[in-house]
């Protein structure tokens, strides 16, 4: 396992930090008892609530990593645009996903990590996942090695704060209507 993540480690490329964007913020971590698609729904809704985001597909070429060059130490990134996506869930990987889960592979003395599964918003450049090794603090001597995949699901974020000008005119609308029926004769 060790030799397998030093070639991992020294096959990947570099991105630039501009082209990445922002770390991609943690939402939250869990030891889970499997990767099944059933398993990590759960979780992804334990999170985030009950159909607010579904997962459809899962990345499963870790090799794909590139080390992120002029941002912090340890940051790694992945073009979820360019991934290889493979065939669990509906097999349909997202080329922009607001949330993606990154599911934590064994240590090398095949003791599983505390937490095996972390979800992140999407953040940056929402073609890519950047995260740093310094996120995956219940993980056991983590490295991009021992990450096994990335699920994650559609485009769609079902969190989104309105812009300004809609909260604006939806104002404009109640208080016309609270002044219309202030001002009709009875």
């Amino acid at each position: 396992v060790a030799v397998s993540a030093l070639i991992f480690a020294s096959a990947a490329s570099a991105v630039p930090v501009a082209t990445v964007g922002s770390v991609d913020q943690l939402i939250g971590s869990d030891e889970l008892a499997g990767s099944g698609a059933g398993v990590e729904q759960a979780f992804i809704d334990s999170l985030l609530g009950v159909g607010n985001y579904t997962l459809t597909g899962k990345f499963t070429v870790m090799s794909e990593w590139e080390a992120v060059v002029g941002g912090a130490a340890g940051g790694y990134a992945f073009n979820f645009a360019t991934g290889t996506c493979g065939t669990d869930f509906a097999g349909d990987c997202s080329p922009e996903p607001d949330y993606f889960l990154i599911k934590v592979g064994n240590t090398a003395n095949g003791k599983p990590t505390e937490d095996t599964h972390y979800l992140f918003q999407n953040v940056g450049s929402t073609q890519w996942a950047y995260v740093l090794m310094s996120q995956f603090v219940d993980a056991t001597n983590m490295s991009i090695g021992k990450i096994s995949h990335i699920s994650a699901g559609g485009g769609t974020d079902r969190f989104q704060v309105p812009e300004p000008g809609t909260l604006a005119l939806v104002g404009l609308a109640v208080a016309g209507l609270g002044f219309a029926t202030r001002r009709r004769p009875r």
